[in-house]
């Protein structure tokens, strides 16, 4: 085997990189429409009409703050699997299941968040993958 991850795992690490790149993405959208945010909210009957800006805000922080902090956890995990960290692939696969299961639990999984859930899914896969396995646990120079 060469020096280098093989390439299940290099495939791995750019698809967990996507999803972080579709995340700061979503956020960016949402917060172009923030403005609209209230009427949505409003509308879905999250909260009534005089408590859509507030309740918006809040969603708006709150999302943001998932959003960055997960981006940055698939890059910044992403790049150290590079380093052969093993556990570095344990805690990206800890924050995955966490982003899933919001995903689930929020009902939220149609749309772009299908499309995270699917890069993340390979990306999963292929970061468990026995060949990926071999080198990020193997001899470390």
């Amino acid at each position: 085997m060469g020096s280098g991850p093989p390439r299940q795992l290099r495939l791995s690490i750019v698809g967990w990189w996507v999803v972080a790149l579709l995340l700061l993405l979503q956020t960016a959208v949402m917060w172009a429409g923030r403005d609209a945010l209230p009427d949505q909210v409003a509308g879905s009957g999250l909260a009534p009409l005089g408590e859509a800006a507030g309740h918006a805000r809040h969603l708006l922080a709150v999302n943001t703050a998932f959003g960055i902090g997960l981006a940055a956890a698939y890059l910044v995990l992403g790049a150290l699997l590079f380093r052969r960290r093993p556990w570095a692939r344990l805690l990206l696969t800890g924050f995955a299941v966490v982003h899933l299961l919001m995903l689930l639990g929020t009902g939220a999984v149609l749309s772009v968040n299908g499309v995270l859930v699917l890069f993340g899914a390979v990306a999963g896969l292929l970061l468990w993958w026995p060949t990926s396995t071999e080198w990020v646990t193997g001899e470390h120079d």
